[in-house]
């Protein structure tokens, strides 16, 4: 194989990840949200940091995986995960839904968001012969 080849292999096995845990993630957040456990997990206010990383991670994974240069398709698939999850919260014993924690999640979209894709505009990327050069 050239090296192309390789890369574009390697590119589609990043993004195949990428998006693997972001429905790993998605389905963790609703069905490890729905055991007792959940409740009471994370006191205020670092609900609301368990909220923004979590959203976070997932606007990151969404990013990388299908929707590089795309920033408000992420932030919509983000806020509505995050109001998905909100509503399933009424309907879990211990669990109340709030417009609080939905800001943080919406919040967490706009601002990884945001750094992507200035670093998508500004053409930063650590690939490892960049990185070789840089030594």
């Amino acid at each position: 194989m050239k090296i192309r080849e390789l890369r574009t292999w390697d590119n589609l096995i990043f993004r195949l990840a990428c998006l693997a845990g972001a429905i790993f993630l998605v389905t963790s957040l609703f069905w490890i949200g729905a055991k007792p456990v959940a409740v009471g997990l994370f006191h205020p206010p670092m609900d609301k940091v368990a909220h923004f990383a979590t959203f976070g991670l997932l606007a990151c994974m969404l990013w990388m995986s299908l929707l590089r240069g795309k920033p408000f398709m992420v932030i919509a698939l983000v806020s509505a995960v995050g109001a998905a999850d909100e509503y399933h919260q009424i309907f879990l014993p211990g669990r109340s839904a709030g417009l609080d924690d939905l800001a943080a999640d919406i919040f967490a979209a706009v601002v990884i968001s945001a750094l992507l894709e200035y670093a998508r505009r500004r053409d930063i990327s650590f690939s490892a012969e960049q990185v070789q050069e840089r030594e």
